[in-house]
């Protein structure tokens, strides 16, 4: 009868003290589990983000690219392009840019905008460095992003960085005129 009464009195605190320790390690080990959940969906929704704004940014480029009726490479790689608007035919260029480097950049900078400016005058014309339409932030420089012309085929393949994510976004454009 004494060990019936024993047990009836409560826990021991071993007992008490095995209970805490295993809450303790599964609470630690559920935390562990929710961070790098966490963590995971983050980086997916920064790496969605990251390529939605730089889609978004080239869909005006790419149909602008489709309609040109001439399209020339710039030194600075860059393209050169003209459009006819209405009765009017005007020219464009899409380009890096960063406020730190001047014209013809040295591509010095760890990131740049692709921009999107007019061209005074003909295809050939000057523009405003630093002057245009914001298309897409965080590029990184030449070699990682290119931008060129072969013939009718405009190619821009960047590469936009925004905190530890990088995506590549390469797209070939044939212009129909």
């Amino acid at each position: 009868m004494s060990s019936i009464t024993r047990r009836s009195r409560g826990v021991s605190l071993l007992e008490l003290i095995l209970a805490v320790g295993l809450f303790s390690v599964l609470l630690i080990a559920l935390f562990g589990v929710y961070r790098i959940i966490f963590i995971s969906t983050t980086s997916v929704q920064d790496r969605m983000q990251l390529q939605r704004s730089a889609e978004h940014g080239l869909e005006k480029a790419i149909r602008d690219l489709r309609t040109a009726v001439a399209l020339q490479n710039d030194p600075s790689n860059a393209i050169r392009y003209t459009l006819q608007q209405g009765a009017a035919q005007n020219s464009f260029i899409l380009y890096l840019y960063n406020a730190a480097d001047p014209f013809l950049p040295p591509y010095t900078q760890p990131t740049y905008e692709l921009r999107q400016a007019p061209v005074a005058g003909a295809i050939g014309g000057a523009f405003v460095y630093g002057a245009g339409t914001l298309l897409v932030r965080d590029v990184q420089p030449p070699p990682a992003s290119v931008i060129q012309v072969a013939g009718t085929l405009a190619t821009l393949d960047l590469s936009v960085t925004r905190g530890n994510e990088t995506y590549r976004l390469v797209k070939q454009v044939r212009r129909r005129s």
